[in-house]
């Protein structure tokens, strides 16, 4: 009998270590630890704050601060800079609550994510073509949002940016004497990205690069450039 009394001390000894391990965290309510993070980040203190929001996540998943502390995480990584983090936040955002009043608001910062981190326009325009795919999206989806006028500035200024790009390959071409290729790329421009340069810039162009040879017409051979 006492070799049985000590196993069942020492299960009932290990039972508590192990519960307690997770305890001191688990007695905190959802909104203590949602302040502890929201002071955090008042603060600056980015990392912490953000430790402070995931707890929230993990021991109050179906809380409906869990769904606020996704979305502050999201909103602090963007105002601080970080718009790698703050992107994966909002898409996690969009992924888990895709029918929330919040929804729209996060496709705006994932354009948002993408402007900011886009290329001048000599250089690679991934984060441009992503931008403007979000706030087209965003643009169909939400038409009323308080965010549209924004959206809409930035999808010019991103459409800009893909048409200057455009503009500097052909003006390459066009030093190079491939005047199709030039022409091409100028024809696109004026009919897609006509916010990329004055029209009467852009008609000066065409004329230079179209004005002689197959590119004189609209031929297939434009198309495929």
């Amino acid at each position: 009998m006492g070799r049985t009394a000590a196993l069942i001390v020492i299960v009932a000894i290990l039972a508590c270590v192990s519960g307690c391990a997770h305890e001191p965290e688990g007695k905190r309510p959802a909104s203590e630890l949602f302040e502890e993070g929201a002071s955090l980040a008042r603060e600056g203190k980015v990392e912490k704050a953000a430790e402070a929001f995931m707890k929230v996540r993990t021991y109050y998943p179906s809380d409906e601060l869990a769904r606020r502390a996704l979305l502050a995480t999201a909103d602090l990584y963007f105002d601080t800079g970080d718009y790698a983090s703050a992107l994966k936040s909002y898409q996690e955002y969009r992924l888990l609550y895709p029918t929330d009043a919040q929804a729209g608001y996060c496709l705006f910062r994932i354009g948002m994510c993408h402007f900011n981190q886009m290329s001048t326009y000599d250089r690679d325009q991934t984060e441009t073509n992503r931008a403007v795919t979000a706030f087209e999206s965003f643009l169909a989806a939400y038409p009323s949002s308080p965010h549209v006028e924004m959206a809409r500035a930035c999808l010019g200024e991103a459409r800009a940016r893909l048409g200057q790009n455009m503009l500097s390959v052909g003006r390459f071409y066009l030093r190079k004497g491939n005047l199709e290729a030039a022409c091409a790329r100028f024809r696109a421009v004026r009919e897609k990205y006509p916010e990329a340069a004055p029209r009467d810039e852009l008609d000066e162009l065409v004329a230079r690069a179209c004005s002689s040879g197959p590119a004189r017409a609209d031929n297939p051979a434009d198309k495929r450039q």
